[in-house]
């Protein structure tokens, strides 16, 4: 009797265990045709995924017809002291503490995958994340400018005293950088903590080829880190990716510590899942600080919103901006609702302009924060290479000039 009831404990871990860690890797699949679809992934190609369903059966998926898998109730990650945040040249970014360096060739210790080697070729700069994890205005910029003062070919460090300083960076450890002075020609060994921002010069970068349509993914971890790359398989709850910081490597990450992975290249392609092409993304706006458009994120760091409706997907700008994509003329329409953000109330007034190699295609009337819906867009773009997305102003002040490309994409 006491060995049944052993037994039945077991069993009864057993399911319980199961069950819990089908909760923890339940996915939401979002289709091409607006449909969702729940359940596990249980495998996967190059080319597709299997989904166990809820119904017991098994369906094998088109990446293609793929625009995101969510995974449900992934709870993030703090960000730790001594943490950077690198930027890189073909979009996303990496989270994790430098080991050391090699050369051109940083070891960094991550959360999702373990020790990760990066090629300084592939990196813009890096920030040092705070406990918040939230970086100063003036570490954004020293990392994302294309020139500034020091011109875009030279190394540029922001200290924790907010102080630029033009350098080569020569050899990284866990606690220190050795900084190459060019104002006092003196080496220097500084401790890491005293480091805030970082720019890496764009000559030593490599030059990526224009993104052509292929399928790849953006796979998005519990730690904020954001990798783009190519799906090698899904087994035994681990994803196997080619990142594109370097084909000939791969990383191997636990499902659990995936938040979120992105289709690029598929039937449907949001606008926000692709970086824009290189020194294509102007902003001048002339009574307001400079408010940079961000991706899925209103450019004040809100919901995409317009009109009271919010928006998954979509690109946040403020008057005036401009910024391409490459299509390399594999799309057919170009879709989005534009508008004001809804938190400037009946302020704000702009005109928004949609360019396809160059070439007019679209231009609104005034668009104005008391407009009662948002303006709807839709356009061929059979053929365009560069789709170019352009917000001015009405020909008056710009202060409440913030707008929103809700849910833009591009349709096979």
């Amino acid at each position: 009797m006491g060995r049944l009831k052993l037994r039945l404990a077991f069993a009864a871990l057993a399911v319980l265990s199961m069950a819990a860690l089908h909760r923890a890797s339940a996915v939401e699949i979002w289709l091409a045709d607006n449909t969702r679809i729940f359940g596990l992934v249980k495998a996967a190609s190059t080319t597709e995924l299997t989904v166990a369903l809820y119904t017991g059966e098994d369906k094998n998926i088109p990446l293609e017809d793929i625009i995101t898998v969510r995974y449900v109730g992934r709870t993030p990650l703090l960000v730790q002291t001594g943490v950077q945040e690198f930027r890189l040249t073909r979009g996303g970014t990496v989270r994790g503490q430098i080991l050391q360096s090699n050369g051109d060739r940083l070891r960094v210790l991550t959360a999702f995958s373990g020790i990760v080697e990066l090629d300084t070729g592939h990196i813009k700069g890096f920030v040092a994340l705070p406990l918040s994890g939230f970086v100063g205005r003036k570490a954004e910029e020293t990392v994302e400018s294309a020139s500034g003062k020091f011109g875009p070919t030279r190394d540029i460090f922001l200290d924790r005293h907010g102080d630029l300083s033009a350098c080569a960076l020569s050899a990284f450890t866990r606690t220190h950088v050795s900084v190459d002075n060019e104002d006092t020609q003196a080496l220097v060994t500084r401790p890491m903590i005293y480091m805030k921002g970082v720019r890496l010069a764009d000559g030593a970068r490599f030059e990526h080829p224009a993104w052509n349509g292929e399928i790849q993914l953006r796979v998005s971890f519990r730690d904020g880190s954001v990798v783009e790359g190519t799906l090698e398989r899904v087994y035994l709850g681990k994803w196997t990716l080619k990142p594109a910081w370097d084909s000939k490597s791969t990383l191997t990450v636990d499902v659990e510590e995936i938040t979120l992975v992105q289709i690029q290249g598929g039937k449907v392609q949001y606008l926000s899942q692709l970086a824009p092409i290189k020194n294509s993304v102007k902003e001048s706006s002339i009574l307001v600080p400079p408010q940079p458009c961000k991706m899925d994120r209103g450019c004040q760091n809100e919901d995409i919103s317009i009109a009271g409706k919010r928006y998954p997907w979509g690109i946040g700008v403020h008057a005036n901006s401009e910024l391409s994509f490459d299509l390399n003329g594999r799309f057919k329409e170009f879709l989005a609702d534009a508008g004001i953000a809804t938190r400037m109330g009946s302020q704000g007034s702009v005109v928004f302009t949609v360019l396809g190699d160059q070439k007019e295609l679209f231009k609104s009337p005034v668009v104005r924060g008391t407009d009662e819906k948002a303006l709807s867009i839709k356009i061929s773009v059979a053929g365009v290479k560069v789709l170019t997305l352009k917000v001015t102003d009405a020909d008056d002040l710009d202060l409440s000039d913030v707008a929103n490309w809700g849910s833009a994409r591009v349709v096979r």
